[in-house]
């Protein structure tokens, strides 16, 4: 039972709504207008059991219908209710029409029938603000049918959710949102609560108890999943954080104990590399590279047959600037955003016989100048391929781009007159490469390590473990050695 209201309108009321149960699990929507709430409310309590008499019966039309019913119910001023004892009569307490695989697509941004998912806990995120008065929190769960989905929980729901109630070392938790919406953002499905919404977590059930066997073996924990909306340091340094050019980055010796670096560099893009394609198919689960096997596409990592494989981009760009070119990967999250639109929405597009083509949509991308976080791992550290992964881009900046160089030139001029072993220049990325050890301490990323950058002739190090939370590394085509 809840309040449908009119968020549009002050949260004016309408109706006072419910969902009936009968002893055969039979659910029917059922409403009580605003001018004859004061007559029920205090008389209907959730989880109780009634006689109704001399209501309505109408087509069930309209949006946001919380069960898929072809009638509902209206009170009138007249309806007789009448609260009966528990033990009379065997009606469940509770009915859920859990959405299935093949009613996903038609119910995407079509709030006509509103829907019940179910899922292990996978992931929690923190409450974080959507505009001036709303409050969220995502969650993550793995479906029975093995796809990994985002539910947003607004206000009370969000609230209800905290992470530390839902330890790694205990679970799984089996999480049940009713009355849903379905939305598809940058080819990802995702759910959101409504007014309408309840949230069970372990309920006690026969489904649930089987889901929760089926999932004890499986979870690995519940995870943290980062903000969505918080941007760690201000992009005016995030765009100049351990600047390099491309000459730099290429002729760089790296120590083979740093697992993971990154750098900002700027480039003009002059070609697309078509020799690997530019898409690869992926689990939905742990969104890792699959490939068909008599029909049929295998995870290895999930050790299970994939039924709803993913079409993910991985551009594969030259990029150059004034002192070299390189090549830098495009994987998904990244692409969408420069593209805006899912990789699955331009494979469908191509002909089946000319999918690997590029589509002209990623062609267009040739001439145009970017400034790239790249996310080196240890092909490019320590076996010295190219081939760099981007975490993030942005489009320059010229008016930033010259206080950077002015910043720059001024550290150089005042490290020369300063014979005192110089200091680290804060999270700019402002160092003087001819200083001879430079120790850089990333508050940001990991206050707890401090590593080295040691200059020398064949060694210009920025070094630090920084561990971003982005896709998969492009093993498979780390091909193009320096």
């Amino acid at each position: 039972m809840w309040d449908a209201i009119n968020p549009k309108n002050n949260g004016e009321l309408i109706s006072l709504d419910m969902i009936f149960i009968d002893e055969k699990g039979n659910l029917m929507h059922a409403i009580v207008r605003k001018s004859h709430v004061h007559r029920f409310k205090h008389k209907l309590i959730e989880g109780a059991l009634f006689t109704i008499k001399n209501f309505k019966v109408v087509e069930s039309c309209g949006g946001y219908r919380p069960v898929e019913s072809s009638l509902k119910i209206i009170f009138f001023a007249s309806t007789a209710i009448k609260k009966l004892s528990e033990d009379i009569g065997d009606i469940p307490i509770n009915g859920f029409q859990f959405i299935k695989p093949d009613m996903i697509e038609s119910r995407v941004h079509n709030n006509t029938i509103l829907s019940d998912v179910v899922g292990c806990l996978y992931g929690v995120g923190d409450m974080e603000s959507a505009g001036s008065k709303w409050k969220k929190r995502d969650i993550q769960i793995v479906t029975d049918y093995s796809a990994k989905s985002k539910i947003t929980l607004w206000e009370e729901f969000g609230e209800q959710f905290a992470p530390y109630l839902y330890k790694k070392d205990s679970g799984p938790y089996i999480v049940i949102v009713t009355s849903t919406t379905v939305k598809e953002f940058r080819g990802e499905v995702s759910f959101s609560t409504t007014s309408a919404s309840k949230v069970y977590v372990n309920l006690d059930i026969d489904y649930i108890r089987s889901l929760m066997q089926k999932f004890s073996t499986m979870s690995a924990g519940v995870q943290i999943i980062e903000s969505s909306n918080v941007n760690t340091i201000p992009i005016e340094e995030e765009m100049f954080f351990n600047r390099m050019d491309i000459k730099e980055l290429l002729e760089s010796d790296w120590s083979p104990k740093i697992q993971e670096y990154v750098v900002t560099v700027r480039g003009k893009i002059t070609g697309i590399r078509d020799y690997f394609g530019w898409y690869y198919i992926s689990c939905n689960v742990c969104s890792k590279k699959i490939k068909p096997a008599d029909g049929v596409y295998r995870c290895h990592q999930c050790n299970k047959d994939c039924k709803f494989p993913l079409v993910k981009y991985k551009i594969h760009i030259k990029v150059k600037d004034k002192t070299g070119d390189t090549t830098v990967v495009l994987f998904n999250d990244v692409a969408e955003k420069l593209l805006d639109t899912s990789a699955h929405k331009l494979f469908n597009k191509l002909p089946l016989s000319n999918n690997n083509d590029v589509p002209a949509q990623i062609e267009s991308l040739c001439g145009k100048d970017f400034v790239y976080k790249l996310k080196l791992n240890k092909f490019n550290l320590v076996e010295g391929f190219e081939n760099f992964t981007v975490s993030k881009l942005w489009i320059p900046d010229e008016d930033l781009e010259v206080q950077y160089k002015l910043r720059k030139e001024e550290t150089g001029k005042n490290l020369l007159e300063d014979e005192s072993e110089p200091k680290d220049q804060g999270n700019k990325g402002l160092f003087n490469e001819m200083a001879s050890a430079i120790v850089v301490v990333d508050s940001l990323e990991d206050p707890e390590e401090e590593l080295r950058a040691i200059d020398g002739a064949k060694s210009r190090k920025r070094r630090n473990l920084i561990v971003d939370d982005d896709e998969s590394t492009d093993e498979d085509t780390n091909k193009c050695k320096k």
